[in-house]
């Protein structure tokens, strides 16, 4: 793995944390200024040193802080801390992405994606285009390094747990950093897959700092590492070489029996009490690196116009892959209840007064069909991608991940609203039937956009699925009230007016209704009615309340598209601030 080191001479590398205290945050309840959850510290004025060449384990007993300890030190703990983390002379908030990369525990992917795809997708994003020679050069090395070469052409759900867990460290490998740091790397693998990750990393820790927290190691795997780091209870007991480590129990007549496994053996008698703290030989590791100044890591931030394109040209990857799925969505929202509908509606005409009411029922089918269609599926769009947003913090802009999803829901807003019309209006009587077919299809296609806009809000402000599905039907309530299918619009009160000019079934009812109605001249009015009589298409829009100017309409889709999209965007900026998952 030369092309993976760095020169120990020219660039000793060291890690630094200093009085590290972390703990949670006080959470107080809005109502009441009592707290609700009490502050816990999780680390405990812990300090430790790691350099150029160290391989460190550290373990521990469940809730000794570990993970705490190693996301703190990749830079990337939302938690309340004190104390200080520095490679060389550098804080580590300040540094630059890629030169710490941490590994977490459970791997996150774009499963449909096939392992090759989603190297070419990071490596796009992080050091360039891939067809530049040292960036090709590099991939091509990290595949065989980790012996990926022959599951390039696999989807990444078809790997087993070993085989993600190396795709997870090629990952973080492409922009070659010079700290890595691995959340149980071999926790659900089994012993040869572990062996193969620790192999790897122990090679890796030859020109770099490697850190791992292992959960109940093999005395094979736990002899690979050349430090540990022993925790228990937020506080660090030890930290330093394996020999020293052993030399340090051995000084407190703590012998580690023959056969039996070292790191068993440690963790229990820390965990008992046995061992509160040993005398750490630290200060030749914090007396080095003072002065050194970091290596340069070749790192690209691509324009976001790129970005939008390699999220698209990823999700792509992703339907083309599902696309029977994709079809079959497609048959049961759209042609089985467009079928549906036109069934019932064989015949109508809306120049007779009794075919006034009937019109007005299935232009609202129609409108509310497409909006509720698309409006739900937009809702859960970021439902599968959230944790996979999150985990991909940095890599890409919110506001590109957020283009993305909207635009790849595009095709369906196309799609979906030209099969519906083609279908449910065979059985309705209209007038100049092509042309009134593709304004409908029109009319209904931008309603979609409006409508998928507003899902796609309400879903990334409610990023909870049970949340969601709550808070979305008491939304649709009053906006499809506002359509003016229930009630007439005239007779709402003053102060609610205002509430259907942010209702996209109100533009997309008042669209379609102008389509219609105002091709219609005449309505026949029998001389005995008793009841409202109808003289043509202008008095039903004006009974309504709906606008004369169907231009107003798309003024207000523009309008909605672009409020919900603007909410849908804080929230996921939102979602973004709350950290990197892990």
């Amino acid at each position: 793995m030369e092309l993976l080191k760095l020169k120990e001479e020219e660039n000793e590398i060291v890690i630094r944390a200093n009085n590290l205290t972390v703990s949670t945050r006080e959470e107080k309840s809005w109502w009441r200024r009592k707290a609700t959850r009490s502050k816990k510290t999780i680390l405990n004025n812990v300090s430790a040193c790691m350099k150029t060449g160290d391989f460190v384990a550290i373990i521990g007993p469940s809730g000794a802080g570990k993970t705490t300890f190693l996301t703190s030190l990749a830079g990337k703990c939302n938690l309340v801390s004190s104390g200080s983390i520095a490679v060389n002379n550098t804080e580590v908030v300040n540094i630059r992405s890629g030169l710490i990369e941490l590994v977490p525990q459970f791997d996150v992917f774009m499963d449909h994606l096939t392992v090759s795809e989603h190297l070419i997708f990071m490596t796009e994003m992080k050091l360039g285009s891939v067809n530049e020679e040292e960036n090709r050069n590099h991939l091509t090395f990290l595949i065989l390094e980790l012996k990926l070469k022959a599951l390039e052409n696999n989807t990444i759900r078809s790997l087993s747990g070993g085989e993600k867990r190396l795709l997870s460290l090629a990952t973080s490998l492409i922009v070659s950093p010079i700290i890595l740091i691995c959340d149980e790397p071999t926790t659900g693998l089994d012993s040869y897959n572990a062996s193969l990750v620790i192999g790897v990393l122990k090679k890796l820790s030859q020109g770099k700092i490697v850190i791992c927290t292992v959960h109940q190691p093999s005395s094979d795997l736990f002899n690979e590492f050349n430090s540990v780091c022993l925790m228990s209870e937020g506080n660090l007991v030890f930290c330093g070489s394996q020999s020293e480590c052993k030399n340090q129990f051995e000084r407190l007549k703590l012998h580690c029996p023959v056969n039996f496994n070292p790191a068993e053996f440690y963790i229990r008698a820390i965990s008992n009490g046995s061992v509160e703290f040993l005398e750490n030989n630290q200060e030749p590791c914090f007396r080095t690196g003072s002065s050194l100044t970091l290596p340069q890591i070749k790192t690209c931030q691509r324009n976001w116009f790129k970005q939008i394109q390699l999220l698209i040209w990823r999700s792509s990857l992703s339907i083309n892959r599902d696309f029977k799925d994709y079809l079959l969505q497609l048959f049961v929202s759209t042609l089985i209840s467009s079928m549906i509908i036109g069934t019932c509606y064989v015949g109508i005409s809306g120049r007779t007064q009794r075919g006034v009411q009937d019109l007005k029922g299935f232009l609202w089918l129609m409108c509310s069909e497409v909006s509720f269609s698309l409006s739900y599926v937009a809702l859960y769009a970021f439902e599968g991608d959230l944790t996979l947003f999150k985990r991909e913090v940095g890599v890409y802009r919110t506001s590109a991940f957020y283009v993305c999803r909207f635009l790849c829901l595009l095709p369906k807003c196309l799609i979906w609203p030209i099969a519906y019309v083609l279908i449910v209006t065979l059985a309705v009587e209209l007038p100049n039937y092509i042309l009134t077919a593709f304004k409908f299809s029109f009319a209904l296609i931008i309603t979609a956009i409006a409508s998928s806009a507003y899902g796609l809000g309400m879903g990334a402000l409610f990023t909870s699925t049970g949340v969601m599905g709550d808070v979305m039907p008491c939304a649709d309530l009053p906006l499809f009230i506002m359509s003016g299918a229930f009630i007439r619009l005239s007779s709402l009160p003053i102060w609610l007016l205002p509430l259907k000019y942010i209702s996209h079934f109100y533009y997309g009812m008042d669209a379609v209704s102008n389509i219609y109605w105002r091709q219609i001249d005449t309505i026949d009015c029998p001389t005995n009615s008793t009841s409202i009589c109808y003289k043509d298409g202008i008095a039903v829009l004006t009974e309504n309340g709906y606008s004369n100017n169907i231009s107003e309409n798309y003024l207000g889709f523009a309008f909605v598209t672009v409020l919900w999209n603007l909410l849908g965007y804080y929230g996921l900026k939102r979602e973004e601030n709350k950290g990197y998952i892990y």
